[in-house]
């Protein structure tokens, strides 16, 4: 019984994910590097940013969430993390968290506040280890460092080319309907009329 249970779990969450995985498939390209990006930026943040030997001779490893910038990780994980709820909470069949029109822009604007605050958190480690030289930094910053650099990038094409197709949509008479081809092609003109009678024939008399 309780192996029938789990067939009967196993069974539902495959047939839960399978349009869920269809959805991600049907995105563009530069929408999946957009939030392949953004996952790498975020997993960064749990790689080590910074290790060595400390005051008094301990030994420190932290992550994007510890040391003296922890409050500058966290803030760049609700960024990234907002821009992947932007595509990943529609996909899996919840509500539209920012509207079409409005899309790129935030991804762009949230993508480009983490990157800064990256960059600046770069900045005060760096000036840590150089106060602090048995201190360096770790690959792990800089794995976030890049995807927030590729994320926007990649959110700024996206904005280009909404903006590119953007007035087409706005020339677009909202009734000008086309006819679609089935009503073309199913659409019969009316019979011509039908043609005059034909003059009757005159008898011409011959006198002598």
């Amino acid at each position: 019984m309780l192996a029938c249970k789990e067939g009967d779990l196993l069974l539902c969450s495959r047939l839960m994910a399978s349009p869920i995985l269809r959805n991600l498939q049907a995105l563009d390209l530069e929408e999946k590097i957009l939030n392949t990006a953004a996952l790498v930026a975020l997993a960064g943040l749990f790689l080590p940013w910074i290790s060595g030997e400390w005051m008094g001779g301990e030994t420190v490893l932290h992550s994007g969430f510890g040391f003296f910038t922890s409050f500058l990780g966290i803030a760049t994980l609700l960024l990234l993390g907002t821009i992947l709820s932007i595509t990943i909470v529609p996909v899996c069949g919840g509500p539209i968290v920012v509207k079409k029109k409005l899309k790129d822009v935030v991804r762009l604007c949230l993508a480009l506040q983490g990157a800064v605050l990256i960059l600046a958190t770069l900045s005060v480690l760096t000036r840590i280890t150089l106060e602090f030289p048995r201190l360096e930094i770790r690959f792990g910053i800089y794995v976030t460092l890049v995807g927030a650099l590729i994320t926007s990038l990649y959110a700024f094409l996206r904005l280009q080319e909404f903006r590119r197709h953007q007035p087409q949509a706005m020339f677009h008479h909202p009734e000008a309907h086309p006819i679609a081809p089935e009503e073309h092609e199913s659409y019969a003109p009316p019979p011509p009329p039908p043609p005059p009678p034909a003059p009757k024939v005159e008898d011409h008399r011959i006198f002598p």
